[in-house]
């Protein structure tokens, strides 16, 4: 199964490093949001476990790490709102706007 992390509103520019149960399976420099579609980028992560810790961080900003159920929530928004990131896991992938 997959999990989708979805990097949506509130990066500028950003290096953004995505870890799954600590291994680093997504690191991009440059990763801006595009308003127009709410959207800055998106990863297909493969996972077995029932469980996987995820974790993000922007290089030098903030960083936010949850356990998810990826059989239950195999989507996972992310914002950057202020000085901290939001991980939203849902059930169903979300529209971009």
């Amino acid at each position: 199964m997959n999990l989708r992390v979805r990097l949506g509103e509130g990066f500028q520019n950003d290096t953004v490093s995505v870890r799954v149960d600590g291994k680093e399976v997504f690191r991009r420099a440059g990763v801006s949001t595009d308003w127009t579609i709410s959207r800055a980028d998106s990863v297909d992560i493969p996972v077995q476990a029932a469980s996987v810790q995820l974790e993000v961080a922007v290089e030098h900003g903030p960083r936010v790490t949850q356990d998810i159920a990826p059989a239950q929530t195999p989507f996972v928004e992310v914002r950057l709102v202020g000085a901290e990131l939001q991980l939203l896991p849902l059930n169903e992938e979300p529209p971009m706007l």
